[in-house]
């Protein structure tokens, strides 16, 4: 009866660990914090419903599975949820009784929970031995608090055996279970970013600045598009070789991720062309953040394989409007890359253009 209980459980803790795993691969949630707390409060009552389902070895001492949501929590790394499933699981046990076993059974949780976090950050990489290792430490520890509370006998190494045989064919099919859910989400994010980035730059391809900008003349809205492109960038290439324009290229986009906001779109469209899509600043402020770049470039330091480092500038033209078209931004911003290259190079063009209020009749 007991290892048909415990193996029940299993079925239903596997079915939990699928639902928690695609909720902390999500994308859906707005707040990181909201994610967490839902993963930890949907972790934390898979938990309470083994305890509900426990075999009772006595009138006082419970084992179940309890710790299999913890596992999978620890697995990820997740300290948050780990932190508020422990509060959960290791509170609720309360609700079967205020009983000495149940204080061992609090603190025993919370000293699984920490010494999954080591397991966890000891092996990081390890996908697979740091999961058999978290369910040796759980059920390390079950057995030591079950040794508490029952002592010595037949029925203790009985009931310890069961756990341990039932645990760990737990342990290796959720291991398997999820490390396979771990990698498949892994390889398609890296589907995603390999369709969305630049491969050599890391930024935003053409495809993406296209899909994202498309409906932005429908939006009420005032935005800047930059155009960039790197001064003389052909005499680069010609004089230290192609693969040296490459670490170039590298290099000034490393520098404008760091000079632009979280949330402005940065491209590379072209060979030594960018663009960056920037909302809600005057023709002022973007005129200063468009020279900060651009005097960044001019003093950063370009390192060369087998070359001496050498120094670079940039161009930019800058186009502010209200609801319009990214085409006609585009062409704006163009047409002031342009004249800023005629005049010189190396100097910030701004060119605004207000929609015109239409004509009452």
């Amino acid at each position: 009866m007991t290892l048909t209980v415990l193996l029940l459980n299993a079925c239903v803790a596997f079915t939990g660990f699928y639902i928690i795993s695609k909720i902390y691969h999500s994308t859906l949630f707005g707040s990181e914090h909201l994610r967490s707390f839902i993963i930890g409060l949907m972790a934390g009552a898979l938990g309470l419903f083994l305890m509900y389902n426990a075999v009772e070895a006595n009138d006082t001492v419970r084992v179940d599975l309890r710790h299999l949501p913890l596992v999978l929590l620890a697995f990820y790394g997740a300290r948050s949820p780990l932190l508020i499933a422990t509060l959960v699981i290791a509170s609720t046990r309360f609700l079967f009784g205020v009983t000495e076993q149940a204080v061992i059974a609090f603190i025993a949780t919370f000293i699984v929970s920490i010494g999954m976090l080591w397991i966890h950050r000891l092996l990081l990489e390890r996908l697979f031995l740091q999961s058999i290792f978290l369910n040796i430490w759980a059920l390390f520890i079950i057995s030591i608090a079950i040794f508490i509370n029952m002592g010595w006998g037949p029925a203790f190494v009985s009931l310890v055996l069961t756990i341990w045989m039932v645990g760990m064919l737990v342990g290796l099919l959720s291991s398997t279970l999820t490390i396979d859910l771990e990698k498949t989400t892994r390889r398609a994010l890296e589907y995603k970013q390999s369709s969305e980035r630049d491969h050599l730059t890391g930024l935003f391809n053409r495809r993406v600045w296209d899909r994202y900008t498309a409906t932005l003349g429908e939006e009420d809205r005032t935005y800047n598009v930059l155009a960039l492109d790197i001064d003389h960038f052909k005499q680069v290439n010609d004089t230290y070789g192609h693969g040296n324009g490459d670490l170039v290229l590298q290099q000034f986009a490393d520098i404008l991720k760091v000079e632009t906001r979280a949330h402005d779109t940065v491209a590379r469209i072209g060979g030594e062309e960018f663009v960056i899509l920037m909302y809600d600043l005057t023709p002022k402020k973007v005129d200063k953040v468009a020279n900060r770049i651009r005097e960044r470039i001019a003093t950063e330091v370009f390192y060369l394989n087998n070359f001496p480092p050498i120094q670079i500038t940039t161009s930019v033209g800058v186009a502010h409007g209200t609801a319009l078209s990214i085409k006609r931004m585009v062409d704006l911003a163009d047409s002031a890359l342009y004249q800023a290259k005629n005049e010189g190079r190396n100097q910030v063009v701004v060119s605004t253009y207000e929609t015109p209020e239409p004509i009452m009749t």
